[in-house]
């Protein structure tokens, strides 16, 4: 193995489980988005600028109080409310579409959806939602950053830098796509009166990573259902371990471990490698949601969230799969 990525997987490891293991200690409300951000932040080849990472930061404020804002206001107004967050999921692909990139894009739609869903409930708990996205964001970038100067990255190649910047396709016809399947799950969502916040939060991911794959074909698909098979059984393991031995030290242990063999299963050569990163993201879902829950869902356990997350999984990768029957993506070129 390279010694860059073990360098990789020792950033993922210390950097997730340290985010994860604060969370559970300090309790701070939502702690896992911040280790799902941290994971994003450190699954990058390179660190964050400051900069970026600056505008970023007072970008999810901005978002996620005019989110609550215009929540309060529709939420009396059942149609006009379920329009706004119609209209709110299509405005964050059309920011991740331009340019923005994943992460923005996820933070988009997690105040397009979260915010909204939980101002239905209780406008106490979305204040504090509305609060502790950024800071989990803050967190989790404070962390990574943190990780690349205790271990230092090497510069992108070429190769790597021409690859992002070769990406070709048709933006309108993108959106589209990714409104197509993400629309008509948020408003079955919200309409039955469902309340996983991180069901939400999953989906805002799914989204962002099958819309950034170049078609969402059977290929495309068996790879996220094998990579989030992957992540929930290994978030059911951890899970089980945890109920044998109730201990701080046990949920800080099975973090790192998984973090460090889903990273090395990352960086190896076999078929599986593709689906390591979607698996860690959806074990430290499932995982770190059933242990520390928030909001109503403090009696949720491991196989109810499993099932919950596998649903909301199998609908929107069958949805793109059948989106791209009908819609398939196609490049700038042939829009033109």
């Amino acid at each position: 193995m390279r010694i860059e990525d073990r360098r990789s997987i020792l950033r993922l490891a210390f950097g997730v489980t340290g985010v994860f293991s604060l969370g559970l200690f300090l309790g701070w409300p939502l702690a896992v988005v911040g280790a799902v951000f941290a994971a994003l932040f450190l699954q990058a080849p390179a660190p964050l600028p400051l900069a970026a990472f600056g505008k970023l930061f007072v970008f999810s404020i901005g978002l996620m109080f005019i989110s609550f804002l215009l929540s309060s206001i529709f939420s009396p107004y059942p149609l006009v409310f379920l329009i706004f967050v119609a209209i709110g999921i299509i405005l964050s692909f059309v920011w991740s579409v331009s340019g923005a990139g994943v992460l923005p894009g996820v933070i988009a739609l997690m105040g397009a959806l979260m915010i909204p869903n939980l101002a239905l409930q209780s406008q106490d708990l979305a204040l504090v939602l509305v609060f502790w996205i950024p800071m989990n964001l803050f967190f989790a970038g404070f962390a990574s950053t943190l990780m690349f100067v205790l271990i230092p990255a090497e510069p992108p190649s070429e190769a790597q830098t021409k690859n992002a910047a070769q990406q070709d396709f048709d933006p309108h016809r993108r959106i589209v796509r990714m409104s197509l399947v993400t629309v008509p799950f948020a408003l079955v969502f919200f309409i039955s009166g469902a309340s996983a916040l991180l069901v939400l939060f999953f989906v805002a991911l799914l989204s962002q990573q099958l819309a950034a794959m170049p078609s969402a074909g059977t290929t495309v698909a068996k790879a996220m259902l094998t990579a989030n098979f992957l992540g929930a059984a290994v978030s059911i393991i951890c899970y089980e371990i945890n109920v044998i031995a109730p201990i701080f030290l046990t949920p800080v242990l099975l973090c790192f471990l998984f973090c460090l063999t889903l990273g090395v299963l990352g960086k190896s050569q076999i078929p599986l490698a593709a689906a390591a990163g979607s698996a860690i993201t959806t074990a430290l879902i499932v995982y770190g949601g059933s242990i520390a829950p928030f909001s109503d869902e403090a009696d949720v356990k491991s196989i109810t969230r499993v099932l919950q997350v596998a649903g909301a999984a199998f609908f929107v990768i069958i949805a793109y799969v059948v989106v791209d029957e009908f819609w398939p993506e196609r490049n700038k070129r042939i829009a033109n």
